[in-house]
């Protein structure tokens, strides 16, 4: 009865709160609309003024009248000039510029850790020979390559096996990542670009699957089979960006891209000196 009782006067305090809440912000609110009010009358008032000044100094209602329906004539088109044209091309700007933040970060990813997590993770890939075949990214690619190779590799099928690599070693390199991958959701240019955070996402969420198992080497089929399914799920999204990645590199920063053909890691060449 007592953890009723306590129950009950914890809602009536929680009403009241809400409530009191309710009265703050109604109250902003109707201020911001009597401000508003007044701000409009008053100028229509000094609108008002110097037309009846018009008319007492210069006794022409006509021109007066004449004039007033030409500007009321001219609003809309103020509107289509302002709100719709120059409002547009402030917002693309905007979009354009959030887009190179938004670039600048994915590339600061790609470059500490997330060509490295792909080769990290690749060991897991049955068929990367196949795959790789296919992500032999060159300088003389253009933007229908890169179009056609996400639509493609989008519809590939991934195998992945998480027997056949070292989960370990998988979870000492995400720990060993882990304050990077956390700063990049901090970032709140990245909020606008989903499929990015998304693919940040899944490839934390392995470090939590991974450390909340204390013994790797001895860990269950079924566990084996999800983690399979976690591995592909953020191998193929962070190939995806990665592909994204590159087009934007060849688009924008050819220097840039060219290091990145070299150091991809779908190559021979990287796998050789890896070694």
């Amino acid at each position: 009865m007592d953890k009723i009782a306590i129950d009950a006067v914890n809602m009536i305090k929680y009403s009241r709160g809400c409530t009191n809440l309710l009265k703050v912000c109604g109250g902003i609110n109707i201020k911001k609309l009597y401000k508003n009010i007044l701000l409009v009358v008053l100028l229509l008032c000094i609108s008002v003024s110097f037309y009846f000044i018009q008319i007492f100094i210069f006794h022409d209602q006509r021109d007066t009248g004449f004039y007033l329906l030409q500007d009321l004539a001219f609003v809309p088109l103020q509107v289509i000039i302002v709100t719709v044209l120059i409002d547009q091309i402030v917002k693309t700007k905007e979009k354009q510029n959030n887009l190179k933040k938004i670039s600048v970060v994915i590339g600061a990813f790609f470059t500490e850790t997330g060509v490295k997590a792909i080769s990290n993770m690749a060991c897991f890939n049955s068929n990367f020979k196949e795959i790789s075949e296919k992500l032999r990214i060159g300088n003389g690619w253009s933007d229908k390559d890169f179009q056609k190779i996400v639509k493609d590799f989008k519809e590939t099928e991934i195998i992945i096996d998480s027997k056949s690599g070292d989960l370990n070693e998988l979870k000492e390199f995400i720990f060993s990542n882990k304050q990077n991958i956390l700063s990049m959701f901090e970032n709140q240019t990245l909020l606008e670009h989903n499929s990015f955070t998304d693919m940040l996402w899944a490839l934390y969420h392995i470090y939590d699957e991974l450390s909340y198992r204390e013994d790797l080497n001895n860990i269950p089929n079924e566990d084996l089979v999800h983690l399979s399914g976690d591995i592909k799920r953020c191998y193929k999204q962070m190939i995806v960006e990665w592909i994204y990645y590159m087009s934007h590199l060849k688009r924008e920063y050819p220097f840039l891209y060219s290091l990145a053909v070299r150091k991809n890691p779908f190559t021979k060449q990287v796998v050789l000196n890896k070694n």
